[in-house]
């Protein structure tokens, strides 16, 4: 589910005389967690989505909190909340204005109101939504492993929200990146830029993890709109990670808890399929005869047409340090043009025409019409096991 501001915050005006001064627009941030913090320096160890407090007791020149609302801001607090009294008497209009400018919410709160108080209040908020949270996780993913089960996880299900005869959105997010640094951060994105952009619509909806995966269930949104709210997260991930690669597939609407397993794994085959042609975005509706590969529940008997067709092939380029299996598969998608191969692999006709009758040799065919739709089969296999 996550908090975001303007719920974790509903009541502390009436309690701590909390008010807000700026960034109204960012009041649907997510909050991850509250942090008090004084030191310059410290804005940088900071994860995202954390709420900020401060008394400005170790700053004494009027341009700190201008450059503390930056960095803040540039590290990716969700909020900033200062301490009247004695270190802060007011807000200067430029850290409001900037605030504003950047919809970065800043509250005020009186000096008698004890930052301890109400940071371990929100703390309390904060916990009980994560408990909730997972909760919801759970329910969802015992339903996906365990479909034919309805008497154990309906009642969660409905408890939860979510009411069969109603669609299921169901999207599949694939995070390629080296450093788990970095991975963590995508992952801290997706969980709360997706349910920002989700409870727009509905608050129906769960991020969680699953075999290497993010997968992202909602109910109670259009699908235009589910869709269109996926692609713009595939956007926002590749553009502040272009150090990895972010991949999301949407998998087929589903109707009922019991068919989520379903939904699941056809977005996982969806999500291969846009990482192997390195889309970074891709439908269900769009994946023409991939729909058939992946509506085979057995994943071995594909591995093994893969490999009766092309193993040999791969084995032989693994050896020797060739490259036949990308020529067949150039080959095959340019309507067997040798000419067309040359000029995407940038080497001559006769290199090609060589290539060819070697493979050819592999193979033990000729490449007639029913080879080539055979080996076209076991290339779309390669591309969803």
């Amino acid at each position: 589910m996550a908090l975001t501001l303007a719920e974790l915050c509903q009541d502390a005006e009436k309690d701590y005389g909390m008010a807000l001064i700026a960034g109204r627009k960012g009041l649907d941030n997510m909050v991850q967690w509250v942090h008090y913090i004084e030191g310059g320096e410290a804005p940088r160890f900071l994860h995202g989505y954390e709420l900020v407090f401060t008394t400005g007791m170790e700053n004494h020149d009027t341009g700190w909190l201008m450059m503390f609302a930056e960095r803040l801001h540039e590290y990716g607090a969700c909020g900033l909340v200062v301490n009247l009294g004695p270190y802060v008497k007011d807000v200067p209009q430029e850290v409001i204005d900037y605030c504003d400018s950047v919809s970065l919410p800043l509250y005020t709160i009186p000096w008698e109101t004890r930052i301890v108080d109400i940071t371990y209040e929100f703390c309390h908020h904060i916990v009980t939504d994560e408990k909730i949270s997972r909760s919801r996780a759970e329910t969802l993913l015992y339903a996906i492993n365990n479909p034919l089960r309805e008497d154990d996880y309906k009642q969660g299900l409905e408890r939860e929200g979510f009411v069969d005869g109603e669609p299921y959105a169901v999207a599949a997010v694939r995070l390629r990146v080296d450093d788990r640094e970095r991975r963590e951060s995508m992952e801290r994105m997706v969980k709360y830029n997706a349910a920002r952009g989700l409870n727009r619509y509905t608050t129906r909806h769960s991020i969680l993890n699953i075999d290497k995966l993010m997968l992202v269930i909602c109910q109670g949104i259009e699908s235009s709109d589910f869709e269109n709210e996926m692609e713009n997260q595939a956007d926002m991930l590749n553009e502040a990670f272009p150090e990895g690669k972010a991949y999301i597939g949407i998998g087929p609407y589903v109707d009922c808890g019991r068919k989520l397993a379903k939904a699941y794994r056809m977005a996982n085959g969806v999500v291969k399929l846009s990482e192997s042609y390195d889309k970074k975005f891709m439908r269900y509706a769009d994946a023409g005869m991939f729909k058939l590969l992946m509506a085979v529940d057995d994943k071995s008997s594909l591995k093994e047409y893969y490999n009766d067709c092309l193993g040999m092939l791969a084995e032989h380029d693994r050896k020797n340090g060739t490259d036949y299996v990308d020529t067949l598969r150039l080959y095959l998608e340019h309507d067997s043009s040798i000419a067309e191969v040359a000029k995407a692999t940038f080497v001559h006709r006769n290199t090609v025409n060589y290539k060819i009758k070697k493979i050819k040799e592999l193979l033990g065919c000729e490449l007639t019409q029913r080879d080539k739709l055979k080996l076209t089969l076991a290339f779309a296999i390669e591309r969803i096991i």
